[in-house]
């Protein structure tokens, strides 16, 4: 069985509409992405009609980036592993040196099989 080749990516201003539709939402797009990135994890063999496999949303720090925001298909918690996984490594090529989640709303299971970990402030960190 061939197994799909996905990369993550800054979802580009041609993709929003899209985006909007995976999201499941109607929401004004400054509402979507102001002062957030968002990344999806895409097959980049798909046609930009087709949704992103899962997203993740995060406000970007000088030093700390914090995941604010993470879809995936119901019961596709692996999915949700890949584009935390992606996107970790898309961030160590920038400044930040910490991508830090809230377990609670994302998961702790989740979190931990993404590579993040406990801190002291009771959030799980991921060092870039």
């Amino acid at each position: 069985m061939k197994e799909d080749l996905r990369l993550v990516r800054r979802v580009p201003a041609g993709r929003r509409a899209v985006t909007r539709l995976a999201l499941g939402v109607s929401v004004v797009d400054e509402f979507l992405f102001d002062g957030l990135e968002w990344w999806e994890l895409i097959d980049p063999a798909d046609g930009d009609e087709q949704p992103a496999a899962a997203l993740a949303a995060v406000r970007p720090g000088e030093n700390i980036v914090r995941l604010v925001g993470l879809v995936a298909p119901g019961g596709r918690t692996d999915l949700a592993v890949q584009v935390l996984i992606s996107l970790v490594d898309a961030l160590r090529a920038g400044p930040a040196r910490r991508l830090v989640a809230a377990p609670l709303a994302h998961g702790e299971e989740l979190l931990r099989r993404a590579g993040f970990g406990p801190f002291d402030d009771g959030s799980f960190a991921v060092e870039l």
